[in-house]
């Protein structure tokens, strides 16, 4: 009985989970190494495919599909990262952010551009390696990436804008608080207009014809958005409660975040905009 025989065998969506890779990569790696290649809608082994111990098992439902050995996982085309193709989950995992901010940062830099459902590559994005594709079952367009874009300068500053301890301002309001810094990117990415120090005016309530300062407005929501460091300056609790109340008294739509939230913010802020009838994503 031959080696492979015996090993346990794995599709090539377990394989690729097993690798830590989604599936729709590894098939996309697997045909650019000329291992397997598509005949009449079906993924057929090459003779190099067959080489590498790749063979068919049969699904009572599905039919035939085709097994790897599981020693393929240390294989050194496993290896070839730089030139593997990186879909949005595998670089958000990468780059330590939520998996659905990606796409609009890739969007802010010019490298893709929304379809109607998916993304598509611009000129600038292939000019970086981006490769175009489209869903087998939903025939929406995705992006993948080389691993050399997360070495991109431009990527890396807006990465370290969108993480808490940001520096700086992608859209050239003046910095500030890290926490504000980090806010205002956020929005900036997402495509929200925004106001920052923005003087509200106050139209109900026992202190209309007054106007109090938030750290953002959206005007087209017309939501405002006021962050509370953990370290506050002497009197600002005072002055905290004094705009909760008046906001409040008004009947404005406020989102509060704290310090605390920061590592989340993509999460909490989608949400509490949800809350307001604002679809982020």
């Amino acid at each position: 009985m031959s080696r492979d025989s015996q090993q346990k065998h794995l599709s090539t969506t377990a394989l690729a989970k097993a690798i830590g890779k989604d599936s729709k990569e590894l098939f996309i790696l697997l045909a650019n190494s000329g291992w397997i290649i598509k005949v009449d809608g079906h993924w057929q082994l090459t003779e190099k495919g067959r080489f590498e111990g790749g063979t068919y098992a049969n699904h009572p439902k599905y039919g035939e599909y085709i097994v790897w050995p599981e020693s393929l996982k240390n294989h050194p085309v496993m290896g070839l990262l730089p030139e593997a193709p990186l879909g949005a989950r595998n670089l958000a995992l990468k780059l330590s952010l939520p998996a659905r901010l990606i796409n609009v940062l890739l969007a802010e830099r010019g490298w893709i551009e929304k379809h109607v459902h998916g993304w598509l590559a611009t000129e600038a994005g292939k000019a970086l390696g981006a490769q175009q594709h489209v869903s087998e079952s939903t025939a929406i367009p995705f992006v993948t990436w080389p691993e050399t874009l997360l070495d991109n300068p431009a990527l890396q500053q807006t990465v370290a804008a969108l993480k808490p301890d940001a520096a700086h301002c992608l859209d050239g309001h003046e910095p500030a608080e890290s926490g504000l810094n980090l806010i205002n990117n956020w929005l900036y990415v997402t495509g929200l207009t925004h106001a920052r120090r923005y003087a509200l005016a106050l139209t109900l309530g026992q202190y209309r014809d007054q106007s109090v300062t938030v750290d953002f407005y959206l005007p087209q929501q017309r939501v405002a958005i006021v962050y509370w460091p953990a370290e506050a300056a002497p009197g600002k609790l005072a002055a905290t409660l004094e705009l909760r109340e008046k906001l409040k008294a008004a009947h404005c739509p406020v989102i509060e975040l704290e310090q605390a939230q920061l590592d989340n913010l993509d999460e909490v802020l989608a949400r509490e905009l949800m809350k307001l009838g604002v679809a982020v994503y």
